[in-house]
């Protein structure tokens, strides 16, 4: 009889052993797929912008406290020949001051401006080549004679504020799934700093440059009129 019990009792324990060690695979197993899944959700950032002024690399994190973007899809009258079109503005804004973002404080920002925006794409800006001085000198908006009407423009503050001269080119503009966008491209251009008196000259180039829509953080809403 206490042979019978005996042999029961082994026969227990090593079950009972069989389904622990199958236990800890089971943890071991979900614990890998745990890892995994938590690597798959970690999302890089792959966003990158450069700044070269007068040719020089310019760290843009050092020099300048706030970094901003802004971008607007508006309609507006264009009263050159009395029709509606779709307005659209991008800003990339380099502020030396960290507070709130204003034109009357020292900046650097590159302009993008699209008087003949794509009317059912709803993005911030459109993909394509922009220039200054504009291809039509006649037409302030919009032009009524079939030129190109992007424009881009590099300022800074002041009463002597003035773009002489740029390129650039919108590569690629993404909406991603929360709804937010980034945009691919590169710009160089010409323009007078009030500060030293002397033209300089800028390039930008940036990748997944995410773009902010929020007006009341801007002081480019409603930029260059409706």
């Amino acid at each position: 009889m206490q042979m019978v019990q005996l042999m029961i009792i082994g026969k227990v324990n090593k079950k009972k052993v069989k389904e622990n060690k199958m236990f800890k695979k089971m943890l071991m197993v979900l614990s890998l797929l745990f890892a995994f899944s938590c690597e798959d959700n970690i999302e890089e950032d792959t966003s990158t912008m450069k700044l070269w002024l007068d040719g020089v690399e310019v760290d843009v994190e050092s020099n300048y406290q706030k970094i901003t973007t802004y971008g607007e899809e508006v309609d507006y009258f264009n009263s050159g020949d009395s029709l509606w079109y779709v307005k659209k503005i991008l800003v990339i804004h380099f502020q030396k001051d960290g507070g709130r973002v204003e034109l009357n404080k020292e900046h650097y920002a590159v302009v993008f401006t699209d008087w003949e925006g794509h009317e059912e794409n709803y993005q911030p800006i459109d993909v394509g080549e922009y220039q200054w001085p504009s291809v039509c000198p006649a037409c302030p908006r919009k032009c009524i004679h079939g030129a190109p009407s992007k424009w881009v423009r590099m300022e800074i503050p002041g009463d002597g504020d003035i773009s002489i001269s740029g390129t650039a080119h919108i590569e690629e503009v993404v909406e991603w799934d929360d709804g937010s966008w980034t945009i691919s491209g590169v710009g160089e251009g010409t323009f007078y700093n009030p500060f030293s008196d002397a033209n300089m000259t800028g390039r930008i180039e940036f990748t997944e440059l995410e773009v902010s829509t929020d007006k009341e953080e801007s002081p480019y809403f409603n930029y260059g009129g409706r």
